[in-house]
């Protein structure tokens, strides 16, 4: 799915399509799905046609909203900006064939390992277990999450981390690792767990809350993450060219 069970490929200069009636740019894509960034919400759930007009041909495809949310406010142009995750329906072969000419032309530069964990903020209230303490949870990733509790709990400590998606997937349950412990005014403690060999039960925890729009991708952790790709991709265009 689009959370990134596949390889993602960040677009040097992103790609320009349309997703239904809504002009969008493609900012990353991967063989299952893609981020784009466009001026109107899309709902998260809802299936539109992506068109992607290429040099060597139309790329048109089913894709399935899984989140959108605003992204900025700039008060000089007066309009709203958007960003969007999409997972393609099926798995189209000829987007395997764009990001491989994309590569070849430089124009797509792969998004490390280190950062394949993208954070999502949990917007409705949440409840799960962490050992034997009832605790909130705050927000997911599919390494790691951040919980709220009412006591210290010391790092390195290792316990059953559970809590409920719906009735129909039941409880997720996997083993947390406290990675730090602080004090906060409004909660008591906020904890961060790492969370290890679990990627695909999280991804689909996760898939699942956003498809319900429970969850929502943190966009400024987000937008830090495409400011650095941005950097990247100035250093390795200039040292393609110089080679």
């Amino acid at each position: 799915m689009a959370l990134r069970s596949y390889p993602r490929y960040f677009l040097i200069p992103p790609l320009f399509a349309t997703a239904g009636a809504e002009s969008v740019r493609i900012v990353d894509l991967s063989l299952k799905g893609a981020r784009l960034e466009l001026n109107a919400p899309l709902r998260a759930g809802s299936r539109h046609r992506l068109v992607v007009m290429t040099n060597d041909g139309v790329i048109d495809e089913q894709v399935t909203v899984l989140w959108s949310q605003i992204d900025d406010l700039p008060v000089e142009s007066g309009s709203d900006r958007y960003m969007a995750g999409i997972e393609f329906d099926g798995q189209p072969e000829a987007v395997g064939e764009l990001i491989e000419r994309l590569l070849s032309s430089h124009n797509a530069l792969p998004i490390e390992d280190s950062r394949s964990a993208d954070r999502y903020r949990v917007c409705v209230p949440m409840t799960g277990i962490f050992g034997i303490l009832q605790i909130g949870v705050l927000d997911l990733s599919t390494r790691g999450a951040r919980i709220s509790l009412p006591y210290f709990i010391r790092v390195g400590t290792v316990s059953p981390f559970a809590f409920q998606i719906d009735e129909e997937t039941g409880p997720i349950e996997v083993l947390g690792t406290v990675a730090w412990c602080i004090g906060t005014a409004a909660t008591g403690f906020e904890a961060g767990l790492r969370i290890e060999n679990e990627e695909d039960r999280m991804r689909t925890a996760i898939h699942r809350l956003c498809m319900r729009d429970e969850v929502r991708i943190d966009l400024h952790s987000l937008r830090r993450k495409f400011d650095a790709l941005r950097q990247t991709s100035h250093e390795f265009t200039a040292a393609a060219a110089a080679s």
